[in-house]
Protein backbone atom coordinates (compact mmCIF):
# COMPACT_ATOMS: atom_id res chain seq x y z
CA UNK A 1 0.00 0.00 0.00
CA UNK A 2 2.56 2.44 1.24
CA UNK A 3 5.87 2.49 -0.74
CA UNK A 4 9.04 4.39 0.86
CA UNK A 5 8.47 7.46 3.02
CA UNK A 6 5.28 8.24 2.62
CA UNK A 7 3.88 6.58 5.78
CA UNK A 8 6.59 7.86 8.04
CA UNK A 9 4.55 11.39 5.98
CA UNK A 10 1.45 10.98 6.33
CA UNK A 11 0.52 9.04 9.61
CA UNK A 12 1.89 12.15 12.15
CA UNK A 13 -0.54 14.22 9.60
CA UNK A 14 -4.03 12.06 10.36
CA UNK A 15 -2.69 11.79 13.94
CA UNK A 16 -2.66 15.70 14.44
CA UNK A 17 -5.94 16.42 13.00
CA UNK A 18 -7.57 13.23 14.82
CA UNK A 19 -6.02 15.36 18.10
CA UNK A 20 -7.10 18.78 17.21
CA UNK A 21 -10.87 17.72 16.05
CA UNK A 22 -10.40 15.38 19.72
CA UNK A 23 -9.29 18.49 21.34
CA UNK A 24 -11.99 20.76 20.14
CA UNK A 25 -14.91 18.70 20.96
CA UNK A 26 -13.36 18.33 24.32
CA UNK A 27 -13.44 22.03 25.07
CA UNK A 28 -16.61 22.32 23.88
CA UNK A 29 -18.16 19.72 25.66
CA UNK A 30 -17.19 21.27 28.79
CA UNK A 31 -19.55 22.40 31.57
CA UNK A 32 -18.98 26.23 32.75
CA UNK A 33 -20.74 27.64 35.65
CA UNK A 34 -21.45 31.22 36.72
CA UNK A 35 -21.41 32.03 40.37
CA UNK A 36 -24.75 32.50 40.49
CA UNK A 37 -25.46 28.86 39.09
CA UNK A 38 -22.84 27.77 41.37
CA UNK A 39 -25.66 27.41 43.92
CA UNK A 40 -26.79 24.43 41.98
CA UNK A 41 -24.26 22.43 42.09
CA UNK A 42 -21.87 22.65 45.42
CA UNK A 43 -22.28 20.16 47.80
CA UNK A 44 -23.02 20.84 51.32
CA UNK A 45 -22.99 17.61 54.17
CA UNK A 46 -24.30 18.57 57.81
CA UNK A 47 -24.54 16.01 60.67
CA UNK A 48 -26.11 17.18 64.22
CA UNK A 49 -25.81 15.06 67.16
CA UNK A 50 -26.93 14.93 70.52
CA UNK A 51 -24.81 15.42 73.23
CA UNK A 52 -25.07 14.62 76.76
CA UNK A 53 -25.29 18.25 77.80
CA UNK A 54 -25.56 19.88 73.89
CA UNK A 55 -25.17 19.55 70.27
CA UNK A 56 -22.02 19.01 67.93
CA UNK A 57 -22.49 20.04 64.34
CA UNK A 58 -20.11 18.93 61.92
CA UNK A 59 -20.42 20.17 58.13
CA UNK A 60 -18.49 20.16 54.48
CA UNK A 61 -18.60 21.76 51.38
CA UNK A 62 -17.24 21.53 48.34
CA UNK A 63 -17.68 23.03 44.84
CA UNK A 64 -17.07 20.34 42.21
CA UNK A 65 -16.64 22.81 39.44
CA UNK A 66 -14.97 26.29 39.65
CA UNK A 67 -17.14 29.54 38.43
CA UNK A 68 -16.09 30.55 34.85
CA UNK A 69 -15.73 34.21 36.46
CA UNK A 70 -13.05 32.87 38.89
CA UNK A 71 -13.17 32.87 42.71
CA UNK A 72 -12.97 36.36 44.45
CA UNK A 73 -14.86 37.98 47.39
CA UNK A 74 -15.41 36.12 50.88
CA UNK A 75 -18.04 33.61 52.08
CA UNK A 76 -20.06 33.25 54.95
CA UNK A 77 -21.08 30.15 56.69
CA UNK A 78 -23.85 30.51 59.72
CA UNK A 79 -24.58 27.73 62.27
CA UNK A 80 -28.06 29.97 63.12
CA UNK A 81 -29.84 28.64 66.63
CA UNK A 82 -33.81 29.15 66.19
CA UNK A 83 -34.91 28.83 69.86
CA UNK A 84 -35.33 31.18 72.84
CA UNK A 85 -33.24 28.70 75.18
CA UNK A 86 -30.34 29.64 76.58
CA UNK A 87 -27.30 27.99 74.95
CA UNK A 88 -23.23 28.37 74.86
CA UNK A 89 -20.31 27.83 71.87
CA UNK A 90 -17.91 25.50 73.84
CA UNK A 91 -15.55 25.68 70.25
CA UNK A 92 -16.48 26.58 66.81
CA UNK A 93 -13.92 25.71 63.99
CA UNK A 94 -13.33 26.34 60.36
CA UNK A 95 -11.08 24.62 58.15
CA UNK A 96 -10.45 25.63 54.52
CA UNK A 97 -8.92 22.25 52.41
CA UNK A 98 -7.07 21.45 49.30
CA UNK A 99 -6.38 18.37 48.03
CA UNK A 100 -7.81 17.00 51.36
CA UNK A 101 -4.94 19.13 53.52
CA UNK A 102 -5.68 22.04 55.64
CA UNK A 103 -4.30 25.37 54.44
CA UNK A 104 -6.29 27.70 56.48
CA UNK A 105 -8.05 27.94 59.95
CA UNK A 106 -10.21 30.25 61.52
CA UNK A 107 -12.57 30.10 64.68
CA UNK A 108 -16.08 31.75 64.45
CA UNK A 109 -17.89 34.50 65.53
CA UNK A 110 -20.33 33.91 68.69
CA UNK A 111 -23.29 35.91 67.94
CA UNK A 112 -26.95 36.09 69.74
CA UNK A 113 -28.26 33.60 67.47
CA UNK A 114 -25.30 31.40 66.82
CA UNK A 115 -22.10 31.67 65.07
CA UNK A 116 -20.63 33.04 62.35
CA UNK A 117 -17.95 32.05 59.93
CA UNK A 118 -15.72 34.06 57.81
CA UNK A 119 -12.98 32.58 55.11
CA UNK A 120 -11.70 34.45 51.82
CA UNK A 121 -12.22 33.35 48.10
CA UNK A 122 -9.53 33.27 46.14
CA UNK A 123 -6.55 31.83 43.98
CA UNK A 124 -2.90 31.85 45.32
CA UNK A 125 -0.15 30.21 43.53
CA UNK A 126 -2.67 27.57 42.04
CA UNK A 127 -4.18 26.49 45.47
CA UNK A 128 -7.53 27.42 45.70
CA UNK A 129 -9.22 28.70 48.50
CA UNK A 130 -12.72 28.92 49.72
CA UNK A 131 -13.88 26.16 47.14
CA UNK A 132 -13.60 23.09 50.19
CA UNK A 133 -13.81 22.94 53.45
CA UNK A 134 -15.30 21.67 57.40
CA UNK A 135 -16.35 23.02 59.92
CA UNK A 136 -17.43 22.29 63.46
CA UNK A 137 -19.56 23.48 66.63
CA UNK A 138 -19.92 22.22 69.98
CA UNK A 139 -22.58 23.88 71.99
CA UNK A 140 -23.82 23.24 75.25
CA UNK A 141 -27.75 23.84 76.12
CA UNK A 142 -29.75 21.32 77.55
CA UNK A 143 -33.21 22.51 75.74
CA UNK A 144 -31.20 23.29 72.68
CA UNK A 145 -32.48 20.34 69.50
CA UNK A 146 -31.49 19.58 66.61
CA UNK A 147 -34.35 20.43 64.58
CA UNK A 148 -33.53 24.43 66.22
CA UNK A 149 -30.21 24.21 64.10
CA UNK A 150 -29.92 25.22 59.88
CA UNK A 151 -26.87 25.99 58.26
CA UNK A 152 -26.78 28.86 56.23
CA UNK A 153 -23.71 29.35 53.48
CA UNK A 154 -23.71 32.69 51.54
CA UNK A 155 -21.36 33.19 48.92
CA UNK A 156 -20.40 36.29 47.09
CA UNK A 157 -18.15 36.67 43.96
CA UNK A 158 -16.71 40.52 44.39
CA UNK A 159 -14.16 42.01 46.24
CA UNK A 160 -16.80 44.05 48.95
CA UNK A 161 -16.55 45.10 52.66
CA UNK A 162 -17.02 42.27 55.01
CA UNK A 163 -20.19 41.23 56.05
CA UNK A 164 -22.01 42.78 59.44
CA UNK A 165 -21.27 39.67 61.46
CA UNK A 166 -24.22 40.29 63.62
CA UNK A 167 -27.03 38.01 62.32
CA UNK A 168 -26.36 34.51 61.90
CA UNK A 169 -30.04 34.10 60.27
CA UNK A 170 -28.54 36.40 57.38
CA UNK A 171 -31.79 37.55 57.44
CA UNK A 172 -31.11 41.01 55.65
CA UNK A 173 -27.12 40.60 55.44
CA UNK A 174 -25.15 44.10 55.03
CA UNK A 175 -21.49 44.57 54.03
CA UNK A 176 -20.66 47.83 55.94
CA UNK A 177 -21.75 50.57 53.35
CA UNK A 178 -21.50 48.98 50.55
CA UNK A 179 -24.51 48.57 48.38
CA UNK A 180 -25.81 46.13 45.38
CA UNK A 181 -23.26 42.96 46.70
CA UNK A 182 -24.00 40.04 44.70
CA UNK A 183 -25.08 37.11 46.59
CA UNK A 184 -27.19 34.16 47.38
CA UNK A 185 -27.44 32.04 50.38
CA UNK A 186 -28.16 28.06 51.00
CA UNK A 187 -29.85 26.92 53.54
CA UNK A 188 -28.91 23.50 55.23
Amino acid sequence: MFSGNKPVLILPGILMIIMFIGGYYFLGDTDTFTNEELKEVIEVDVQVDEQSQGLRIQGEWDWTIMPSEGIYGDDYISVFIESDESFSIETAELKLLYAGDVIEETAGKVVENGVIFSFSNQLVEQISYGNSGEFEVVMSGENVKAEDISIRYLHTWTNHLPLDLDDASFQDPTFGEAENVPYWILIK
